[in-house]
């Protein structure tokens, strides 16, 4: 099994805590115990913002570093706007964003960042896959007799 950068520093923090009985301490005097702290949350930051991939959640919730209840589905950031903007385009529209025939450059923005989340090969995320679940929905929606014009 591959060991990456990420691996190195869960298992420096899990020595860390075993050693000293305690998490790292943002002033701490060594270096070293300092950025294991800025580590530790920026992991806990990506886990609420719902940017950590699934397998890094579970290896730091299995650590005890990260509870099973971190707010990951608080939808906060610019990732949800974008979400929570293209599901309201769809409701209020009745269509997703256009990229190539927008009515605004609202619109656009909205079908450039749409586009570039589903063409892009990240992570999988949680506001990612709210966005294939709203695109889902919205082809299911075309597939269905229209049941409102105006």
């Amino acid at each position: 099994m591959l060991t990456t950068s990420w691996d190195l520093r869960l298992r420096a923090l899990i020595a860390f805590r075993d050693s000293e009985g305690r998490d790292p301490y943002f002033r701490a005097p060594t270096p070293g115990e300092h950025r294991l702290a800025m580590w530790l949350d920026e992991q806990r930051k990506a886990a609420r913002a719902g940017r950590l991939t699934p397998a890094h959640r579970a290896k730091l919730c299995e650590a005890g570093l990260l509870s099973e209840e971190t707010v990951e589905h608080q939808r906060t950031g610019a990732a949800w706007l974008k979400v929570d903007s293209i599901s309201e385009f769809l409701e209020d529209e009745g269509r997703l964003p256009s990229l190539s025939s927008p009515a605004s450059a609202g619109e656009r923005r909205l079908a450039a960042w749409m586009n570039a989340q589903l063409s892009s090969g990240a992570t999988e995320n949680a506001p990612a896959r709210a966005l294939r679940e709203i695109l889902a929905g919205s082809q299911d929606s075309r597939d269905a007799p229209l049941a409102r014009v105006g």
